[in-house]
């Protein structure tokens, strides 16, 4: 009888107590945006019975407060679920269904230059994505493979709470797990991915889905130690070491640093390229449907550059595409040496000012076929999949006005056109030209090597 007076006194906490654990299970898997509604419900269910069995008789102050504490908790459930929710990524608009293999490699001819004991060999991961024939009976892959390993190490190294990107650990990709490859009249083009410092290798997932529905493979790199984390053939996991690239309050050392990490990233490429090779002349029919002859890299900020110092020491990389590709690392006289392939930089508005751009002038001048632009109102992580960690990024200043959804349409249709003219794509037709392209968005603006600084605009401003 009591209860059912307390049902009655208060339908509105009963209404509660009643929706809550219904809206539980229809917001699905419990995540840390969740918390203040189970606070809310715990709260309801605790004074409602109280009251019901007689061990509290509050009064209108105490529902007054229960009202304040429960609409506050309500809410930060609502804030934090706007700021943070779980976001999905676009599905690849090309015709094929998307297939993903992962790849674990030790390159015993190479020494880890981030480890103490002098017998580690450098060890990398890989993901390649693919057409696929049949996706039935293959599960999708998640975004974040390493799951919350990477998601608290990504949180921490950004000094967040470690649990704060735990949701992004819960996000599926388009691709599925090991599906087999579409077979095809002639070999796939290859495009390889370089992360830039501090990321990771699915930081480019929808690059590389959206050139696989396309008909290429795109395999992404980790660059072991440069990248929040990278699994180990023996199980372990190697995180994120800061010190591989120091703060510039000593010059000698970052130069030293950022030389050592810059060629790493690039000699990571090369050992890609060569496992490949080695799959392939063992036969394995997966790569020896993929063509290695003529290889696109692409590459954002220290992976830009890294692809740089890759495309001058093997032949088979036939084009480039860098994005806000940071070249200081390489130096002067590997920079003076240029590029004989076709190669096309894309700066963002944050970066077009800065020594970059004067390293930028020298490695355009000495190259044959390279081309710079900028795209206007975007920052240097929109060169990436930041944009799935929270909607209200522009609008914190974290990444550019343009925003992400046509930022991210405007960067696919340009590596999709640029690498199927430079590599040649015969498994697919009706890819817009690379011109066409360009002179659709007037968001890509051409810059001209005379427009770049030169050294003395440098020194007169005192830029260093």
């Amino acid at each position: 009888m009591e209860l059912m007076k307390q049902i009655k006194t208060h339908p509105f906490l009963f209404g509660l107590l009643l929706l809550l654990p219904l809206a539980f299970l229809l917001l699905g898997k419990p995540r840390w945006q969740f918390y203040p509604l189970y606070g809310l419900f715990l709260l309801s269910l605790g004074l409602f019975l109280l009251e019901s069995f007689g061990a509290f008789h509050p009064g209108k102050s105490t529902h007054r407060i229960f009202l304040f504490l429960g609409g506050t908790l309500l809410l930060l459930f609502l804030l934090f679920s706007a700021v943070f929710p779980k976001m999905k990524i676009k599905e690849p608009e090309g015709p094929y269904k998307v297939g993903t293999k992962i790849y674990l490699l030790e390159d015993t001819t190479r020494d880890e230059p981030y480890t103490e004991d002098p017998e580690d060999h450098r060890q990398i991961a890989y993901q390649v994505w693919y057409p696929a024939e049949e996706t039935e009976g293959h599960q999708k892959t998640k975004w974040i493979t390493q799951g919350k390993t990477l998601t608290r190490t990504l949180a921490k190294s950004f000094r967040f709470p470690a649990f704060l990107l735990d949701h992004t650990a819960e996000i599926y990709a388009n691709a599925y797990l090991d599906a087999p490859l579409l077979p095809a009249d002639t070999p796939y083009p290859v495009v390889l991915i370089s992360h830039g410092w501090q990321g990771f290798r699915e930081l480019h997932t929808d690059f590389s889905e959206h050139l696989a529905s396309y008909g290429f493979i795109a395999i992404s790199i980790d660059h072991t130690y440069g990248a929040q984390a990278v699994p180990m053939k023996d199980g372990s996991t190697a995180l994120l070491k800061k010190e591989a690239l120091p703060n510039r309050s000593s010059t000698e050392a970052f130069q030293k640093a950022s030389s050592l990490l810059m060629s790493t990233y690039g000699e990571d490429v090369l050992s890609v390229l060569e496992d490949l090779t080695r799959k392939k002349e063992e036969k394995d029919p997966f790569f020896q449907a993929i063509n290695l002859s003529t290889v696109g890299v692409l590459g954002h900020s220290t992976g830009g550059g890294g692809d740089v110092y890759a495309a001058q020491k093997d032949s088979r990389i036939s084009a480039l595409l860098g994005l806000d590709a940071w070249l200081e690392p390489l130096g002067e006289e590997a920079l003076s040496n240029g590029l004989s392939i076709p190669a096309l930089f894309v700066r963002s508005s944050q970066w077009s000012q800065g020594p970059n751009n004067l390293h930028l002038r020298t490695l355009l001048s000495a190259s044959s076929e390279a081309s710079l632009f900028e795209m206007r109102d975007t920052n240097h992580v929109d060169f990436s999949m930041a944009y799935m960690y929270s909607p209200i990024s522009p609008y914190i200043g974290f990444s550019g006005k343009l925003g992400p959804e046509k930022s991210s349409e405007i960067q696919k249709a340009l590596l999709l056109s640029f690498f199927h003219e430079t590599l040649g794509s015969e498994n697919i037709t009706g890819i817009p030209t690379l011109e066409d392209v360009l002179s659709r968005y007037e968001d890509l603006l051409p810059i001209q090597e005379k427009d770049l600084p030169s050294l003395w605009h440098f020194t007169k401003e005192k830029s260093f």
